[in-house]
């Protein structure tokens, strides 16, 4: 949704406080949220100790004019370039996003995004600017809705296991159309993508800890065969099944 103007009272303060007022050191000590702001080339200009460690550099200066594209994989790096491009040009924002990326120690791991544009004193789209943070998806599990919270178990616990989504809703006694806005409210993402990336999280376990061919794997969570896993575990984690398993080995291997 677009963003709001600023009401005389916001614009009144924003004019007598000039430049950034100290905010970074606010956004230093967000708990486990990861702010960052970026100029109209998508270089890094502001980033917070969150988000900077949780990459591994140890000062802010480390990641300053840095893009994306040097920071992640090229799957990923190109999928934030794309909302970012998105934000820039309609000048709105993209809420609580959940995705599912590498952690620092190349686990699977849920985090929400939301990104929002910086606007200028001219009224222009000057830049981007945004949150990162965990997505706890277990906390449905704890959902009122009973159908809902059942649904997300089975995902997380046997997401090989479903079939069809239209069936398990109707094995929850709710249409498709309901379970899927039931489902969104609580969540924050459809059956369908809760779904995608909970199979992709398993996936990234079997790989890691299992010697099972990528092809039995791809069966058994549900994918019709392995270039169908495979394509959508390049689009989630930025690598193939076969060079996220070699990294994994490689990294446990090191350790040793």
């Amino acid at each position: 949704m677009p963003c709001s103007s600023p009401s005389p009272l916001q614009s009144a303060l924003i004019r007598e406080i000039g430049g950034h007022a100290g905010f970074p050191a606010l956004f230093d000590n967000l708990d486990r949220v990861a702010f960052f702001l970026k100029n109209r080339d998508f270089q890094i200009v502001f980033a917070n100790r969150f988000f900077y460690e949780r990459l591994g550099f140890t000062e802010e200066s480390e990641i300053i004019g840095k893009d994306d594209l040097e920071l992640f994989p090229k799957p990923l790096a190109t999928k934030f370039r794309e909302d970012d491009k998105r934000v820039l040009e309609t000048g709105e924002s993209m809420p609580r996003m959940v995705e599912l990326f590498l952690s620092r120690q190349g686990l699977p791991d849920w985090f929400i995004t939301n990104k929002m544009p910086v606007i200028g004193l001219n009224g222009d789209t000057v830049g981007i600017m945004g949150t990162v943070q965990r997505y706890d998806q277990a906390r449905s599990l704890r959902s009122p809705d009973r159908a809902i919270a059942k649904a997300v178990q089975l995902m997380l616990e046997r997401p090989g296991e479903i079939e069809s989504l239209a069936r398990l809703a109707k094995e929850l006694g709710l249409s498709h159309r309901h379970f899927d806005r039931r489902f969104k409210e609580d969540t924050g993402l459809t059956p369908k993508q809760f779904l995608g990336r909970s199979r992709v999280q398993s996936g990234c376990k079997l790989l890691q800890n299992t010697d099972a061919s990528i092809s039995d794997i791809a069966l058994d969570l549900g994918y019709c065969d392995q270039s169908a896993f495979t394509s959508q575990f390049r689009t989630r984690m930025g690598f193939t099944p076969a060079k996220y398993r070699r990294q994994m080995r490689s990294n446990a291997e090191a350790v040793v």
